[in-house]
């Protein structure tokens, strides 16, 4: 008899795919503003600026939550959301928007890696030959794209390992509460980019309009309330089954493109990324076999 799934975890699969559907806009934004002059740094530090600065006043009557994790925790969240959002950013600026986000959504294959050592999330034996067929994917992609892509595809794909990182992280950090984490890591990498800001633009330039509010778009609707909800989404949700289910993403990310700018992926990419979702939705099916249900409340 197949086990119901618990409303909360209802409720946190819902918020993962609305997480899906506005991180999905991230790479038609970006294109829209570098082709208007603003860089990617400049693109990652407004934007957690912003939202972690509108966060604020919500986060800190819940500022006392951060007592129940370990402060290694907390700045490794900080480092780790920076070291990802900086690298997905600027993967965007130098190789198409399909192979930034498909190479970003490798994280399950890090997250399947790391959740034993961390969180007791035990991956199977037999999800190492699913794993294998990812791997093969992002060989596809690798060697399929012309040359002058290598360095927005390896900038990808380590966005990729800093995403899986960082759900690890965020798994830990289930003790706090999910505005806070969101507010600490946005506000915290906003200000670690600062500095790289001023210094790259010898200060601040004037935005125009149309680039300020593209920028409060990224930061409030496809960035940081997404953030919110899969912080929130993490305490109903497993880490694994979590980083499957924003794989949406990889549909909804290429089509923006396309439709705002005209950007079609190469063929490369397509095999290589059908490859890739392949391999963790093979992952899902083989976890769901000997896990709880899928969506079932994770253990606290």
């Amino acid at each position: 008899m197949s086990q119901r799934v618990a409303p909360s975890a209802k409720a946190g699969i819902a918020a993962l795919l609305a997480c899906a559907a506005f991180w999905s806009l991230s790479g038609l934004l970006i294109k829209l503003l570098k082709q208007s002059g603003v860089d990617g740094v400049t693109i990652a530090c407004s934007r957690s600026l912003i939202g972690g600065l509108v966060f604020l006043p919500f986060a800190l009557p819940q500022h006392k939550s951060l007592r129940n994790v370990h402060p290694g925790w907390i700045a490794a969240g900080v480092v780790l959301f920076t070291l990802m959002t900086t690298t997905y950013v600027i993967s965007n600026t130098l190789t198409g928007a399909a192979n930034a986000i498909i190479l970003q959504c490798t994280s399950p294959l890090w997250v399947f890696m790391l959740s034993p050592f961390l969180l007791g999330e035990t991956a199977r034996r037999r999800e190492a030959l699913v794993l294998l067929l990812s791997m093969a994917g992002i060989g596809v992609i690798f060697f399929g794209n012309p040359s002058g892509e290598l360095p927005g595809l390896t900038i990808a794909l380590f966005s990729g390992v800093w995403y899986g990182a960082l759900t690890v992280t965020l798994r830990r950090l289930r003790p706090v509460a999910p505005l806070v984490v969101t507010c600490v890591n946005t506000l915290g990498s906003g200000l670690i980019l600062l500095p790289l800001l001023v210094w790259d633009a010898n200060g601040v330039p004037q935005r125009t309009a149309y680039q300020l509010a593209l920028l409060l778009i990224m930061a409030l609707v496809q960035f940081s309330a997404p953030y919110a909800l899969f912080s929130w989404a993490l305490q109903r949700v497993d880490a694994p089954k979590a980083s499957l289910i924003v794989l949406l993403e990889t549909v909804l990310n290429p089509l923006w493109a396309y439709v705002g700018v005209g950007e079609v992926p190469p063929p490369a990419t397509i095999v290589g990324g059908a490859m890739i979702l392949a391999s963790v939705i093979g992952l899902l099916a083989v976890s769901v076999r000997s896990q709880p249900s899928f969506g079932q409340e994770a253990a606290p």
